[in-house]
């Protein structure tokens, strides 16, 4: 058994990549790009950056891009 595994860190982490990869239907190619570029609505942060200190933040930012809230 790994230490540290299966810690809530890493439970934030994969609902991130969860919740990135249905906003774009699947396509874990235009999830992980999204992930890697500046998102106006984290303050031109990167989400992948933004999600080690955050993720609630990222997660947050995914719900209202996919109610069409952009800011």
């Amino acid at each position: 058994m790994m230490l540290g595994t299966d810690g809530p860190e890493v439970h934030n982490t994969v609902a991130v990549w969860r919740a990135a990869i249905e906003m774009f239907e699947g396509d874990r190619t235009a999830a992980d790009r999204w992930l890697h570029h500046e998102a106006m609505g984290l303050g031109w942060k990167r989400p992948i950056d933004v999600m080690q200190e955050d993720p609630q933040q990222v997660l947050d930012l995914i719900g209202r891009i996919e109610h069409g809230v952009y800011t």
